[in-house]
């Protein structure tokens, strides 16, 4: 693979260095629709109340802890963005 590329052997990618707005959610029951809310959340609530927007990169979500059948745990949303001046 190339040197460039930003996916690696190993499984990792290459992210450009960047001011990160993370959220976070935790279920007990529903994981599934928690997450889908986080990012309905996130644009809809925290954006238009806060002076940062989106900027090109990945938008990471990331499952960080789930029951046995994947019904409760917890999950992050990590969206690169920039202050608006």
């Amino acid at each position: 693979m190339p040197p460039h590329h930003p996916h690696h052997p190993d499984g990792t990618l290459a992210v450009a260095a960047s001011t990160w707005a993370v959220f976070e959610t935790n279920s007990d029951t529903a994981l599934a629709p928690a997450l889908q809310q986080l990012w309905a959340d996130a644009f809809s609530e925290w954006f238009p109340s806060n002076p940062y927007e989106t900027i090109p990169g990945p938008e990471i979500l990331t499952v960080t802890e789930t029951s046995l059948d994947w019904t409760s745990g917890a999950g992050e949303l990590w969206i690169p963005v920039q202050r608006i001046r």
